[in-house]
């Protein structure tokens, strides 16, 4: 286990400083102390470590779309509209998320290329879409106005939204500053979505 946990360290450090494509194996196994060959027991290739890397952060994206699709919508239906659009957490849950696997974070939004991650917010905004359209059917059914809306101007909208989130993970952000940007992001994002949703 130890020497899997010196694999990882040095591979983090091989992918976030060359990249995925540019990195070496041979050169994970030189900084961890072994063969090349023993490296290859532990993992197949590359894209295994990559992989077993970015996995927490991966789980955590996961369990954030399912629970907090739930606690938004559950809040809307026990204590209305109006309360659900005045909630500014989810971005602050974001960053902690986000801070709290900060070097898995980065590699899974910017440092993927070339691995089956590589589309990973597209995946990402796609099932938020999912999520808000169904909720939107929701709402319709109950008899509350809601706009017709273009599913790819839509995505467009919430790419932006968690593009803008995730800048603040490329340029190296403070914890701090990007709390308080997240504020702004909400409190931006927050009165756009309002109009265009129209609910």
């Amino acid at each position: 286990m130890e020497t899997k946990i010196k694999i990882l360290n040095a591979a983090k450090k091989e992918f976030i400083e060359k990249g995925f494509g540019n990195a070496s194996m041979r050169h994970i196994a030189k900084e961890v102390g072994i063969t090349a060959t023993a490296l290859y027991r532990h993992y197949e290739n590359k894209e295994d470590i990559f992989d077993a890397i970015v996995c927490p952060a991966v789980r955590a994206w996961n369990s954030f779309c399912v629970t907090e699709n739930t606690r938004q919508c559950d809040m809307a239906r026990s204590s209305g509209l109006e309360e659900m659009w005045n909630d500014i957490s989810q971005t602050r849950m974001i960053v902690d998320m986000v801070y709290a696997d900060y070097d898995e974070n980065k590699l899974l939004f910017f440092g993927s290329e070339g691995t089956k991650y590589a589309d990973f917010l597209h995946e990402l905004v796609t099932r938020v879409q999912d999520c808000t359209l169904r909720f939107m059917d929701e709402l319709k059914d109950k008899g509350i106005k809601v706009n017709d809306v273009d599913e790819k101007e839509m995505h467009l909208l919430l790419s932006a939204q968690y593009s803008a989130m995730l800048e603040m993970l490329k340029h190296d952000y403070s914890y701090e500053d990007a709390l308080h940007n997240a504020d702004t992001v909400s409190m931006f994002f927050r009165e756009g979505w309002r109009k265009y949703l129209g609910f």
